[in-house]
């Protein structure tokens, strides 16, 4: 009787995960589908990439050029866009990672300052306080994401 409620248990406990995925997923529909370089971007007409919904993401054409400024000319063709920022629910409410490389992260910090990017694990990280002054001056070029978990 005792193993049947284990199994009962374990089953329950598979399908909640299963189904918390699928929502998670479906929360991240607005991610990216593809990237671009920002100097693709800064060639196109109406700058864009494709959601993982299908739908366009427009960039705006101030952000780009204040992201060209930042970032030296030969980086142009190898900084992804839009920059993905996803929300750690496993380490709590406040923590955010920067996705990308060390270029991504480099840029954040020199958006916000260098105190505002954190590393750990060759990871770059950035705190809640921060991303609402990194929306307010990248609200085109970045998105955020959310996961349960790094693995």
């Amino acid at each position: 009787m005792l193993n049947d409620t284990r199994g009962f248990e374990k089953d329950f406990i598979d399908r909640v995960s299963r189904i918390l995925v699928r929502e998670i997923e479906r929360i991240n529909d607005h991610l990216p589908k593809e990237s671009r370089t920002l100097k693709e971007l800064l060639e196109m007409r109406e700058p864009k990439v494709l959601t993982r919904a299908g739908d366009e993401l427009i960039m705006d054409r101030r952000e780009l050029e204040l992201l060209a400024d930042i970032v030296p000319a030969h980086y142009h063709d190898k900084l992804k866009l839009p920059i993905v920022i996803l929300r750690m629910m496993e380490m709590g409410e406040g923590v955010y990672m920067i996705c990308g490389g060390d270029l991504e992260a480099r840029v954040i910090a020199k958006v916000l300052g260098p105190d505002a990017v954190h590393y750990h694990d060759g990871r770059a990280f950035v705190y809640k306080p921060y991303i609402a002054i990194l929306r307010s001056k990248l609200r085109t070029t970045t998105v955020i994401g959310f996961v349960s978990s790094i693995e």
